[in-house]
């Protein structure tokens, strides 16, 4: 919804001075990487929010196509490129810069191409805007929408009093739910091999597998002492973290906006609903948010027929996003928030306090008032440039300023999220629904 867009040279000598003039014939970079130089240059030139100078990004990718070269042990003179009639012919001396200082420092054209995109997206001297390398790219995609893991879907923590470690979390519709693990469960054994003194880490490696193997999980319970036999499945790692606290509070904590988060948040609450949920608190304390769609999808959960989000766009007229018609959920709600709350998690938080679907607790958020397209380039790169600005409902401008809790708390140092007798502010948002579970009743 709110995606959008060196000279040449002459070598004296082995070991000499590298200066650029007139380049061999061919002096071309392969047609990938000249993709993601064209395709980079454009997206700058022409969907950053604010005016871009196209000299002064032709000058970084300059400054930063010699310090390659120098770091590559062939100093060169930083070539002069010019800003030409028409960008194809500006991008044409850009690619054969980048060849030509490859070239001169026997170095592959990948490294130099990517020093200069990399430079000319930080020439814009904004935090948001970022060239990845496939790599980085590829790491971007998985901390929003982790690669699935063959294994059994519990989440687990070190046990202080036995040494062993418990289950925290059973992912939904997963083995572990299926062969009827559940939140509290020690975990002493898996395969036989004992888990006492093992670090979570060790213990996910042996729960780990591949999908249609069997693992032997040797679960500890006042009652007794069972093993049991679970066969792996693909799993997806979770976003959402759901629990029904006491007096009917349903706890969801949307750790991150990826692309699966509205349906894991769909069934979080339909479980919530089944367990007879009175009211929710929506927790997106250090959510430093994700994909735009998804935190529109969650809010309009919550909200029929209101304002959003307003989103202002160079060269465009401001755009209101609405809310559908038709909210699925209705119950009382509290949002927890903190200074880690950003970006996509601050929209859904703006959106819920502007339109009065609910109150927020516990501290002033992060702040980021800006939107970011992200654009996957020819070779497996990608670029993501802020191409937006956006509003509350209320048209509150939140970037550098974060959005104010309506009751503030402090939050401890040894606070534990999600755990009452360790976590203050989900405490005054339990109290704070009782009040409108009993108004209701």
């Amino acid at each position: 919804m709110f995606k959008r867009d060196l000279v040449r040279y002459v070598a004296l000598c082995a070991g000499a001075l590298i200066w650029f003039g007139a380049a061999p014939a061919g002096e071309v970079l392969p047609y990938q990487l000249a993709g993601d130089v064209s395709e980079s240059y454009r997206l700058l030139t022409t969907t950053y929010y604010e005016t871009v100078e196209p000299r002064a990004l032709l000058a970084a990718a300059s400054a930063a196509l010699a310090d390659a070269a120098r770091k590559a042990g062939t100093p060169i003179p930083a070539p002069a490129l010019q800003v030409e009639s028409d960008r194809d012919a500006t991008v044409a001396e850009l690619d054969e810069a980048i060849a030509a200082a490859a070239r001169a420092a026997h170095a592959s054209p990948n490294d130099f191409t990517y020093d200069a995109i990399n430079a000319m997206a930080k020439a814009v001297n904004d935090r948001y805007t970022q060239f990845f390398t496939p790599a980085e790219f590829k790491a971007f995609n998985e901390a929003l929408d982790p690669a699935r893991i063959g294994g059994i879907g519990v989440m687990i923590q070190p046990d202080a009093t036995s040494g062993f470690v418990r289950v925290t979390y059973v992912l939904p519709s997963t083995p572990a739910e299926r062969a009827g693990l559940t939140v509290g469960d020690l975990l002493t054994a898996v395969n036989g091999t004992p888990t006492k003194g093992l670090t979570v880490d060790g213990v996910s490696s042996l729960l780990r597998g591949k999908a249609g193997t069997v693992v032997a999980v040797t679960v500890a319970r006042p009652a007794a002492t069972t093993v049991v036999s679970i066969t792996r499945e693909d799993i997806q790692p979770p976003t959402v973290i759901y629990k029904m606290l006491g007096d009917g509070i349903g706890y969801v904590w949307v750790m991150a906006f990826g692309r699966s988060t509205p349906n894991e948040f769909d069934t979080a609450v339909s479980r919530l609903n089944a367990q007879g949920a009175k009211a929710l608190v929506l927790d997106l304390r250090n959510d430093g948010g994700g994909y735009v769609d998804s935190a529109l999808d969650i809010s309009s959960k919550f909200i029929a027929n209101k304002a959003l989000l307003t989103v202002e766009e160079r060269g465009q007229r401001d755009t209101t996003i609405h809310a559908d018609p038709d909210p699925s959920i209705a119950l009382p709600l509290t949002v927890l928030v903190n200074q880690y709350t950003a970006s996509a998690s601050e929209i859904t938080a703006g959106a819920l306090q502007d339109d009065g679907i609910a109150m927020l607790i516990g501290a002033r958020t992060f702040g980021k008032g800006v939107m970011q397209t992200l654009t996957p380039l020819p070779d497996g790169a990608a670029i993501k440039i802020t191409t937006a600005h956006y509003l509350t409902p209320n048209r509150h401008d939140i970037n550098l300023r974060g959005i104010d809790p309506d009751i503030a708390i402090d939050e401890p140092r040894d606070a534990r999220f999600g755990d009452v007798s360790r976590d203050a502010q989900l405490s005054a948002a339990i109290s704070l629904l009782q009040k409108k579970i009993a108004t209701k009743t």
